[in-house]
């Protein structure tokens, strides 16, 4: 059996546009020919795959059949194509994203989106992890590129570029009635605060922590959580709070006076091993994830 591609297609053309004229259209080829390819892959199937009227086609039982199977190769096709050419082009196989889970949304799909229709021969993975796991996934080669909460520091096997930033607001439980307040640092230290666990893990609780009484999350999403069930309060970005603090679960204080007009800022970090040569996908998503605006 000896059948061709330009067989199938125009088996599948014709069966999509109903006629060997508006197949024929599609494909470029005169009627004539769209015709006897057919006939010619119904005689290596040995069996009709239209009924032909004098003025229609109909698709017989066996062609019904046969036209889901040509569809199939015809893809498979494709997909060979693409492959062929990424790996022609140097492209990886498989690439994997650590991303922060506190980072995930939105935006990051949208990325994902276009990295499926700019190389679709590639198996994209995406890891939601901790802050902390951002980096070492990328350091252990469990990841291509990280991109999670900056850290405040370099490493010496990594490239880190600057990601968005975003503002940080002073989250609080309605039960402790400081909604909108100024809050001396005498009275924050007094209370219950949530803190970021890696804020501990870079040697950086000095600066952040600033009660006498803590309690550690590694997410700042399950952070506001907390809030809305203890009397505590925490650092959080704005825009994993902003919902709740306008619908009144959670209130905004503030403990420097100028805190309204010029908020606390922290930025993200995209990273990469710096000994692993560069390819287009990952120019690619440095490039989209650089482009991020701020939050």
């Amino acid at each position: 059996m000896a059948i061709t591609l330009e067989q199938l297609n125009a088996f599948v053309e014709t069966v999509d546009k109903g006629s060997f004229k508006q197949a024929s259209i599609r494909l470029g080829k005169h009627k004539s020919t769209v015709s006897g390819l057919i006939a010619n892959l119904e005689a290596e199937l040995g069996m009709d795959l239209f009924i032909r009227k004098p003025r229609s086609l109909e698709i017989t039982p066996q062609g019904s059949e046969i036209y889901r199977y040509a569809q199939s190769v015809i893809r498979e096709c494709d997909l060979l194509d693409v492959k062929a050419n990424s790996l022609l082009e140097g492209l990886p196989s498989r690439f994997t994203i650590a991303v922060d889970n506190d980072l995930m949304g939105p935006d990051i799909a949208n990325i994902c989106s276009k990295m499926v229709s700019a190389f679709p021969s590639i198996e994209l993975k995406i890891i939601a992890v901790d802050t902390m796991q951002v980096r070492s996934h990328v350091l252990n080669e469990q990841a291509d590129i990280g991109f999670g909460i900056a850290l405040f520091s370099g490493h010496h096997e990594l490239t880190v570029a600057d990601g968005y930033s975003f503002n940080v607001v002073f989250a609080a439980s309605p039960q402790l009635h400081c909604r909108e307040k100024l809050v001396t640092l005498e009275k924050v230290r007094g209370m219950l605060q949530v803190s970021a666990l890696f804020m501990k893990q870079i040697a950086r609780e000095d600066t952040h922590n600033l009660s006498s009484r803590t309690i550690y999350s590694n997410s700042l999403r399950n952070s506001n959580e907390v809030l809305k069930h203890i009397q505590a309060w925490a650092m959080l970005p704005e825009f994993i709070c902003r919902e709740d603090i306008e619908t009144g679960r959670l209130d905004k204080m503030y403990i420097s006076p100028t805190a309204s007009e010029r908020p606390n800022q922290w930025s993200t970090e995209i990273s990469w091993l710096t000994a692993k040569p560069r390819n287009a996908v990952m120019n690619y998503v440095i490039d989209e994830l650089a482009k991020l605006p701020d939050r």
